[in-house]
C-alpha cells in the first residue's frame, strides 16, 4: 500500500515569524483599544463593500444583455449602500454588527437548549443545556450593553482573531524552521 504525502507548503520561516509577531502585537493593541479596533473593522468592511459595489456595477453594465442584469444591479446597489453607510458612520456599523452577533449567539443558545431537552436522558445533556443558557446570557449582555459595550465586544473579537492569526503564523514559521535542513 502506497501513501502519497502532501507536499509541504513552502514558507519562509523568518518572514512568517515576523508576520506572526506583528499580528500578535496588532491584536494586543486591538484588545487594548477595542472601540478603535471595532471602528477600523467597520471601515475595512465598508471600503471593501464600496469596491465590490463598483466592480459589480461595472460587470453589470458590461453584461447588460445577459439575463441577470437586473440582479447584478441590485447586488451592486446593496454593496454600494452598505459600504457608504459603513464608511460614513463606522461606529453605528460596528454597533449594528454587534447586534447581529448577539442575535446569532441567542439563536444558537435556543437551539442548544432544545437539543439538550430532546437528549435529556442521554449522557452530556446537562453540558449542552448549560452551553445554551450561557449563550443566551451572553446575548442578553450584548443587548444590555448596546451600543457602547457592543463596540468593545467587536473590538475584542477582532483583537482575539488577529492574535490567533499571529499565533498560527508563528507556529507555521517554527514548524518550517524545524523542517529545514541545517546548512552544510
Amino acid at each position: 500500500m502506497t501513501t502519497s504525502a502532501q507536499p509541504a507548503l513552502s514558507i519562509s520561516p523568518g518572514w512568517s515569524l515576523v508576520l506572526g509577531i506583528l499580528l500578535v502585537i496588532a491584536g494586543a493593541l486591538a484588545i487594548a483599544f477595542p472601540v478603535m479596533a471595532a471602528v477600523a473593522a467597520a471601515l475595512y468592511v465598508g471600503w471593501f463593500a464600496l469596491i465590490a459595489g463598483v466592480l459589480e456595477l461595472v460587470v453589470a453594465i458590461r453584461t447588460r444583455s445577459e439575463p441577470n442584469f437586473g440582479w447584478r444591479l441590485v447586488e451592486a446597489a446593496v454593496y454600494l449602500v452598505l459600504g457608504f453607510l459603513l464608511v460614513r458612520n463606522p461606529i453605528v456599523g460596528a454597533a449594528s454588527l454587534a447586534l447581529i452577533v448577539g442575535a446569532l449567539i441567542a439563536a444558537s443558545g435556543v437551539v442548544e437548549i432544545m437539543l439538550a431537552v430532546r437528549h435529556k436522558p442521554g449522557k452530556g445533556w446537562g453540558w449542552l443545556l448549560t452551553s445554551g443558557i450561557v449563550s443566551i446570557i451572553f446575548a442578553v449582555l450584548i443587548v444590555i450593553g448596546w451600543p457602547m459595550g457592543s463596540l468593545v465586544l467587536i473590538g475584542y473579537l477582532v483583537g482575539f482573531q488577529i492574535i490567533m492569526a499571529g499565533v498560527a503564523r508563528i507556529a507555521m514559521g517554527l514548524g518550517a524552521r524545524q523542517r529545514q535542513p541545517a546548512p552544510a
